[in-house]
């Protein structure tokens, strides 16, 4: 709430503070009318709030809240107010992003698909079971910021992954909280019946461009694999469900090395041709670089369209963002990431995994692409999560966001 109220009120050149306010106590006072260029309508101070009779300028305050323009993806526009845009114009990324595109970045999609795996990939590993009612809260909590797609759960064996035993529960509870949509990882037939019979509208199914990390992660070859996904594509058919496929390891194995892009292309195929309408390719232990990822691309665009086309980068080496934005550039625009970067990699120790979702919007708002996703909300369900598991978040965006709302709130 604060960046909105700052963005907006840093064309004024001078208004009377409380030298007590806060954010919550200011937001409580706003009245009238701003009109936005897409024409909603928000909350607006009607008059100056009085003070001890000391005039504050915000003028100095113009480095504070240009740099939450590239939050917004509107530029608001104030009726019945003579105000000057000159404080914060040149700061804005809105009006800098068409010569930026134009220069360096090429063509960008307009809009870019978010897919929120924070709920599944980003708890599994988690030692400690977190309560079922936590993570119903969570993807309700992700589910109201915005995102179009957030992975739920994953209806594995408990053996295997006692974190997710109460996949059902989980989606007892969330049917019918949105507009989102709430796929389920599906390994095998029997999960996939399981998954359908809790109410599941869409599943997914994972396989491995390596064969060593298929027989290591889900105990069978990358074939074997492949016969298990035909016969989940085969029943989601008949149920007129969708299918997601997962790629792992798409530029990297943490036994085999290097892995040739020929194979993630060939794994990629055999996934659209049995039916996937979408194929995310998994950078598994954050490995990669834009120098690997651009012939991976490549070779998986000569088989599969790009509009199926997603990544899914983890930040082990601090290489995420920028495999993305690459990715962006080569036309694809559909993007997984994790709410406070969530999920660890196990095969690096101390490493972070994948890529948080705040830092990646961040950088979306930053270019001027849609996400229809409110960072706000997308930072207060990652707070919750990380307070119950008792760590700060992982991502970046929100730690210095979060910084710079305490030091404003005590001006």
């Amino acid at each position: 709430m604060l960046p909105e109220f700052l963005n907006r009120f840093s064309r004024f050149r001078y208004i009377q503070i409380r030298n007590y306010y806060s954010c919550f106590s200011i937001l409580e006072e706003m009245e009238g009318k701003v009109i936005s260029n897409g024409g909603d309508e928000h909350s607006f101070f009607k008059n100056a709030i009085k003070g001890h009779g000391k005039e504050t300028s915000l003028s100095n305050c113009i480095t504070l809240s240009s740099s939450f323009n590239f939050l917004y993806n509107r530029e608001p526009e104030f009726v019945g107010l003579s105000t000057s845009r000159t404080l914060t114009r040149h700061y804005s990324s809105q009006n800098h992003t068409r010569d930026v595109k134009h220069k360096l970045l090429g063509s960008l999609p307009k809009f870019v698909k978010i897919v929120e795996v924070g709920p599944r990939d980003g708890l599994q590993n988690e030692k400690e079971i977190v309560p079922t009612a936590v993570k119903v809260e969570l993807i309700k909590m992700l589910v109201s910021s915005g995102l179009p797609v957030v992975e739920a759960t994953s209806f594995v064996s408990p053996k295997w992954v006692p974190q997710l035993a109460d996949a059902k529960d989980v989606m007892s509870a969330i049917q019918g909280i949105g507009h989102s949509r709430l796929p389920v990882l599906t390994p095998n037939l029997k999960g996939f019946e399981a998954a359908v019979a809790a109410g599941a509208k869409e599943v997914a199914v994972f396989a491995a461009a390596s064969e060593s990390f298929s027989r290591s992660n889900i105990n069978c070859s990358i074939e074997d694999s492949l016969a298990r996904h035909r016969e989940v594509a085969l029943a989601a058919k008949s149920h007129s469900i969708p299918v997601r496929g997962y790629i792992s390891c798409v530029v990297g194995c943490p036994v085999e090395g290097a892995v040739p892009p020929s194979k993630v292309a060939y794994v990629a195929e055999e996934l659209l041709n049995m039916g996937c309408a979408e194929i995310s390719l998994g950078d598994t232990i954050g490995v990669g670089t834009p120098g690997t990822v651009i012939p991976m691309l490549e070779a998986v665009l000569d088989v599969v369209p790009i509009e199926k086309l997603a990544v899914h980068f983890h930040d082990t080496y601090g290489q995420a963002l920028s495999n993305i934005l690459l990715s962006l550039q080569m036309g694809i625009s559909i993007v997984d990431s994790s709410v406070s970067g969530l999920g660890g990699c196990p095969y690096a120790k101390g490493a972070s995994g994948n890529v948080a979702t705040e830092d990646v919007v961040y950088m979306l708002n930053g270019l001027g692409l849609k996400t229809n996703v409110d960072l706000r909300k997308l930072m207060l369900a990652g707070d919750y999560i990380c307070k119950h598991l008792g760590r700060s978040s992982g991502s970046k965006a929100a730690i210095a966001l979060s910084k710079v709302l305490a030091n404003a709130s005590k001006l």
